[in-house]
């Protein structure tokens, strides 16, 4: 079973919020764009452990937008489709009374907050509304605690304590297994090693000292003057009866485990650095690692005993605390499960399907390991009074297409994700120098929240289609070499043009000649240069600089020399020569030393439009 779809009307941040979801759930945006609301807001659908006094929203919860003056028609509306469980009798029996769609099957539940309709006049307080949860389409289709507690949604908060609940036998997640795991124990010889435990703790305390110090008097009279461990749980127990008396003193003992059989259980505890250190002692890292472990294997046995038929897991940014490459190891086993390498296929896919997962994060590690379709971006409208989203799952892309779009969302490119805007380049070299261009210019990549993501090649198409419109709608510059050829032709006009015909949804533009499409190729943010970004960058007036690095960079005498002429001549340059040249070092090495000598007045025309042009739409 999946989430299939959720709408959301007038619940704080979201005035209408209408997004489709894949199997998981990797949410992203901005601070203070709604991450938070938004699992909120699922919680108040399927969270068994959320009481109804939580679900009795105030008037403050609703959108802004509404203003002051309510009406009856403004109510709270938080819609959750499901579907994918037509495979499962036990779910089929949860939700076959919920059904919207017969085909595909979806099943929808519904949280309600509205005007009492005993209400006469316009609702005025908190006390004027009342909620109500019902499945299907149908508000008298009521649905409570025995619909969630079969699919429930779990939370972990962003600021959760790990350590505090490893270490609180309520809290912890080892609890439920510990207790499934010694149901089956024999008794008798449980209650033979408490006995024996009993035992070792008498021996613990009794344990007397090996070095008395010749100047402190003892009390050789005292029988446990020579045993301070059994002395202090003498003294503790004294005390207590000096302030509390006989009948008010707590029957104190010193010990490590107690003594009884049925709590003997409870007293195991994780360890950690082969049993010498407690879990309090890890890092916090270690102690999220451990939490979400044992987790994990709380929600695959609550599964096998029957005890739900699916769980849905929300986890508020799950990079907390985690080195980066453990970011990019567990959350590629929750969202990638790796049928092949981890036992039984059959059983690791049946474990993955009573899951989802939801995720909300700021970490590119973790978009690095997503699976392309689980994405939701959530953005501020443009008048940025509410928040909208918008998925990759029904971007129109071949298998193929989106396993290229995975390979490519590294941990670098996976932050284009996170930009207001991208600037996409073919390499190094414009990766590298484009934002100290910019900068020079006066625009700062960071503070306008602008990425440049170099796609290693010319192969733009696949970001194209996921940032475009018809993608997760983030504003996007192309910068691309004219790559001229043999006979006045170049490779830049087809490329140019193919990048065209994907994002332009004109018929008009369509039935345009080639050259009046490629001359209105910079209104839609694609920008061709006269030859390539170096030879450009040449001939801007950077020759000098450039020629320079380039000697100092090349062990080769012959290259020094001509960088040498070429400086003092520009226009006798050897395009083809001076670019092999920059290749013998690396376009990328060449860049970074080239970075602090360059000014704002050797930018090329073409890189100045598209700083402009992607900073005017970051905005």
């Amino acid at each position: 079973m999946r989430i299939y779809r959720i709408q959301i009307q007038n619940f704080r941040n979201y005035k209408h919020f209408d997004v489709k979801l894949g199997e998981q759930a990797v949410i992203l945006g901005e601070n203070k764009v709604g991450k938070s609301n938004l699992l909120y807001a699922l919680r108040l659908v399927l969270d068994p452990t959320l009481p109804d006094s939580a679900r009795q929203l105030q008037k403050s919860d609703f959108w802004d937008g509404l203003g002051e003056n309510f009406t009856k028609e403004h109510i709270i509306k938080i819609s959750i489709d499901l579907t994918d469980f037509d495979d499962n009798d036990d779910l089929m029996a949860v939700l076959a009374e919920h059904l919207v769609s017969p085909e595909p099957l979806i099943s929808r539940l519904t949280f309600l907050f509205q005007p009492k309709i005993s209400l006469h006049g316009l609702p005025q307080s908190d006390m004027d509304y009342e909620f109500s949860t019902y499945g299907g389409d149908r508000p008298d289709n009521r649905i409570g605690y025995d619909i969630r507690s079969r699919i429930p949604l779990e939370m972990l908060p962003a600021l959760r304590d790990a350590e505090r609940d490893l270490a609180t036998w309520s809290n912890s997640p080892l609890k439920p297994l510990l207790d499934e795991a010694s149901k089956n124990l024999d008794k008798a010889q449980l209650q033979n090693v408490a006995n024996e435990v009993s035992k070792v703790q008498e021996k613990v305390l009794d344990t007397p000292t090996t070095n008395i110090d010749s100047n402190v008097e003892t009390d050789n009279s005292d029988p446990n003057s020579k045993k301070p461990l059994r002395g202090l749980s003498i003294r503790i127990v004294s005390r207590l009866r000096k302030l509390a008396g006989n009948s008010q003193a707590l029957d104190t003992v010193l010990g490590f485990s107690p003594t009884d059989a049925d709590r003997l259980i409870r007293a195991i505890r994780l360890f950690i650095d082969g049993g010498k250190r407690n879990v309090a002692d890890a890092s916090l890292g270690s102690a999220n690692l451990l939490y979400l472990t044992l987790k994990s294997l709380n929600l695959e046995q609550l599964a096998d005993q029957g005890s739900r038929e699916h769980t849905f897991l929300a986890i508020e940014e799950p990079e907390a605390h985690l080195h980066p490459h453990l970011q990019r190891l567990v959350y590629r086993d929750f969202l990638h499960r790796r049928l092949h390498q981890e036992g039984n296929a059959e059983s690791q896919e049946a474990t993955r399907r009573r899951q989802t997962l939801l995720l909300t994060t700021h970490s590119p590690h973790i978009v690095s390991v997503a699976p392309l379709r689980s994405i939701v971006l959530l953005k501020r409208s443009g008048d940025t009074l509410h928040t909208v989203g918008v998925s990759t799952v029904d971007i129109e892309m071949s298998s193929d297409e989106v396993e290229d779009i995975e390979r490519y969302l590294d941990v670098n490119r996976g932050e284009i994700l996170f930009a207001k805007a991208v600037l996409l380049v073919e390499g190094d070299a414009e990766e590298y120098l484009v934002p100290v261009f910019a900068k020079l210019l006066g625009y700062d990549f960071d503070e306008l929240g602008i990425s440049v993501c170099s796609v290693s090649g010319v192969n733009f198409l696949p970001y194209v289609k996921l940032l475009s419109q018809k993608g997760v709608g983030i504003p996007f510059a192309v910068i691309t070499d004219l790559d001229p050829q043999a006979g006045g032709k170049n490779l830049g006009h087809n490329r140019v043009l193919n990048i065209l015909h994907k994002i332009v949804d004109d018929p008009k533009f369509a039935q345009q000649s080639k050259s009046k499409q490629l001359a209105k190729s910079e209104e839609y943010g694609i920008f061709l240069n006269q030859h390539t970004f170096e030879i450009d960058l040449f001939n801007s007036g950077a020759y000098g600089c450039m020629c320079e690095t380039l000697s100092v960079l090349t062990s080769n005498g012959k290259a020094k020399k001509r960088a040498l002429e070429w400086s003092k001549a520009p226009t006798t340059i050897n395009k083809s020569r001076f670019l092999k040249d920059i290749e013998a070092i690396g376009k990328g090495r060449f860049a970074q030393r080239l970075a602090s000598h360059i000014k704002d007045t050797q930018c090329p025309e073409y890189i100045r439009k598209a700083i402009q042009y992607v900073a005017n739409r970051s905005q």
